[in-house]
């Protein structure tokens, strides 16, 4: 099984990349996952650039989430909200309309923030989002709180508790993935 993992931050320390770096590491053998690098790529989206003049980049962006078994969104917060990069790659995603690439396509998301609060609304936000792009949003949000201190020195996550929700959420998302 294939799982394409989005990180909605660009910051190479981003505490959603060492997210989804631990669930690759504590991924089961039976799953693969492959963590999308090219969101810096993705130009703003405009609907004038739809059609024949879509960006390479784009068009293998959508090609990666349909050929995707299931997608893992890590949602940083950033005033309260959803990060412009990762709207923006929903929204090219999402295109033309009538043809989002997330149809019926089961996806988790999840976030960490340093705040008490792990990107709550970031994620909620992120998963109307979602459903509007017609996925199919398996489970809620997944709060990561306080992850500054959850990230150590080689930025990776040990922490017991994080690990564990991580392999609750690839559980879930691979039997919703296998449902289909």
């Amino acid at each position: 099984m294939r799982i394409l993992a989005i990180p909605g931050s660009l910051r190479k320390a981003s505490y959603n990349r060492a997210l989804l770096e631990a669930a690759k590491r504590e991924a089961p053998e039976a799953i693969e996952i492959e963590i999308y690098e090219d969101g810096l790529r993705i130009p703003l989206f405009n609907q004038d650039s739809e059609g024949d003049l879509t960006p390479q980049v784009v068009l293998e962006l959508r090609e990666r989430i349909r050929s995707a078994d299931a997608v893992l969104i890590a949602a940083p917060e950033y005033n309260n909200s959803i990060t412009g990069v990762l709207k923006n790659l929903i929204d090219w995603a999402s295109r033309p309309y009538g043809q989002s690439s997330f149809t019926d396509k089961p996806v988790s998301v999840v976030g960490a923030s340093p705040s008490r609060f792990g990107a709550q609304l970031s994620q909620e936000t992120t998963i109307t989002v979602l459903k509007s792009a017609r996925a199919r949003v398996v489970g809620g949000t997944h709060p990561v709180k306080e992850a500054a201190g959850l990230v150590d020195a080689e930025g990776k996550i040990e922490d017991g508790a994080t690990l564990e929700m991580l392999r609750q959420v690839l559980s879930e998302l691979a039997e919703a993935a296998v449902s289909d």
